[in-house]
C-alpha cells in the first residue's frame, strides 16, 4: 500500500489550528471515556439492577452514537459546523455531569434504570455528533489535501491514546473526589473541547442544494462494512478485557502497548507493510491466548501491553483500507464508519462483559480470532485497490 503523497505542500500538517482542533479531541473522548464506560458498573453498586439491564445503558449509548449519523449531514449543512460541534459537547456536557445526580433528585416514582438508559441514548447522541463534526469534518477542513490521510491518522491515534489514558486518570481521580465532583470535572472537559473549537475560524461555506434531514452522507461508507467489522470485532474484545481487567496496571501496560505500536508505525516499512495487520493479528491472538490460560507475573504486563501493540497494529491498517474504498469526497464518511465501528464495538464489547459471568477472556479470544478471519479474508480478496481522494 503506498503512502506517498505527491500534492505540493505549501502549510506543515501540525499548525496552531490542527493542534488546538487535535487537543479539542483528545479533551472530547476523555470526558467520553472517563465516565460512560463507568455507568454499568455505577448502576450494579446500587444492588438493585440486573447485569443486562445495566449492559443495556451501553448498547443504547451506541445507539445513540448511531442515529445521530443520520442527522450530521444536515445539520452541517443547516448551520455552522463548529457552532454544530460546540452545542454537541455542551449536550455531552450535561449528560454527563446529571450521572450522579440522576438517583438522588429524581422523584422517588421515576425508575433509575430507566431514567440512566434515556440519559446513554441523550450522550450517544451528544458525543456522536460532536465526534463526528470535530474528527470527520473540522480536522480535515483545516488540513490542505496533500495532508488529510495523516491528519485522519493522527485523528484514529489521539483517540486511541486517549481511551488507555482516560480510565487510568480515572483510577487516579476517582479516590481523590466524590462523584458529583468527578463527573462534573469531566462535564467541564466536555465544555473546554466545545470552546477549543470555537478559537478556531472556519471560513462560511454555502449550503448545498436538496439536503434532506435524515441522510448516510458523511455517515457510513457501505462499500467498506467488510473493513468496519473487522474493526467492531477486535474493538469488542478490547471493551471485554478493559472491563474484565480494571485495574491501573493493566491500563498503563495497555496504553505502553499502543505508544509502543505507534512508535513501530513511524517507519514506513512497518506502516506501509504488506504482512503489518496480520502481524498486529498474530500479537493479539498470542496475549489473548496466555492470558487465558496462563498465569503468571507478566499477566498484567506484558500481555495487555503485546494486546495492545497488536491492536495499534492492525487497527491503524483498517483506516487505510477504508480511504482505498472511498470514492472522491467519501473521505469523511470513511473517518465516521472507523469511528462508529470503533466505539461501537468497544462500548458492546463493555455491555457483553457485564452480560457474563465468567469466560471473559475466552469470548475475547473468540472475537479477535474472527477478526483476525475476516481481517485475511478481506487482504486476500481480489478487491480493485483505488486512491485516496481529498
Amino acid at each position: 500500500m503506498n503512502n506517498k503523497q505527491l500534492t505540493p505542500t505549501y502549510q506543515r500538517l501540525w499548525n496552531r489550528d490542527f493542534t488546538l482542533l487535535t487537543i479539542a479531541e483528545a479533551v472530547l473522548c476523555m470526558s467520553c471515556y472517563a465516565t460512560i464506560p463507568f455507568m454499568p458498573r455505577l448502576l450494579l453498586g446500587d444492588g438493585d439492577i440486573t447485569p443486562t439491564a445495566a449492559a443495556m445503558t451501553m448498547a443504547v449509548f451506541v445507539a445513540g452514537i448511531f442515529i445521530s449519523g443520520f442527522f450530521g449531514s444536515w445539520l452541517i449543512q443547516r448551520f455552522r459546523r463548529n457552532k454544530v460541534c460546540f452545542i454537541s459537547s455542551l449536550c455531552l456536557a450535561t449528560a454527563i455531569a446529571a450521572i450522579p445526580l440522576a438517583s438522588d433528585f429524581l422523584p422517588a416514582r421515576v425508575d433509575t434504570t430507566w431514567a440512566m438508559t434515556a440519559l446513554c441514548l441523550y450522550a450517544g447522541l451528544a458525543f456522536g455528533q460532536a465526534k463526528r463534526v470535530l474528527s470527520c469534518t473540522l480536522l480535515t477542513d483545516k488540513t490542505e489535501s496533500c495532508h488529510r490521510t495523516e491528519a485522519n491518522y493522527a485523528a484514529i491515534w489521539t483517540a486511541r491514546l486517549t481511551l488507555a489514558a482516560s480510565p487510568l486518570l480515572a483510577g487516579c481521580l476517582r479516590p481523590l473526589m466524590s462523584a458529583t465532583a468527578y463527573h462534573m470535572t469531566f462535564a467541564a472537559a466536555a465544555v473546554t473541547s466545545g470552546l477549543l473549537v470555537m478559537g478556531v475560524r472556519f471560513p462560511f461555506r454555502a449550503p448545498d442544494e436538496e439536503v434532506h434531514m435524515l441522510s448516510t452522507d458523511r455517515f457510513l461508507l457501505t462499500k467498506g462494512l467488510d473493513v468496519a467489522a473487522v474493526i467492531a470485532l477486535a474493538t469488542a474484545a478490547l471493551g471485554i478485557m478493559m472491563t474484565a481487567h480494571a485495574n491501573t496496571m493493566f491500563y498503563a501496560s495497555l496504553a505502553a502497548g499502543f505508544v509502543t505500536a505507534m512508535a513501530t508505525l513511524k517507519y514506513s516499512v512497518v506502516r506501509t507493510g504488506r504482512y503489518t495487520a496480520a502481524a498486529g493479528n498474530a500479537c493479539v491472538l498470542a496475549a489473548l491466548a496466555m492470558m487465558a490460560w496462563t498465569e503468571g507475573p507478566m499477566h498484567m504486563t506484558f500481555k495487555p501491553m503485546l494486546l495492545g501493540i497488536g491492536l495499534g497494529l492492525t487497527l491503524s491498517v483498517q483506516i487505510y483500507r477504508l480511504l482505498a474504498q472511498c470514492d472522491h469526497c467519501q473521505r469523511s464518511t470513511a473517518e465516521s464508519t472507523y469511528f462508529m465501528a470503533s466505539d461501537g464495538g468497544l462500548f458492546l464489547g463493555i455491555a457483553t462483559c457485564h452480560m457474563m459471568q465468567g469466560g471473559h477472556t475466552h469470548a475475547a479470544l473468540t472475537l479477535a480470532a474472527m477478526a483476525a478471519i475476516a481481517c485475511a479474508l478481506g487482504a486476500t480478496g481480489k478487491r480493485k485497490s483505488t486512491p485516496r481522494h481529498a
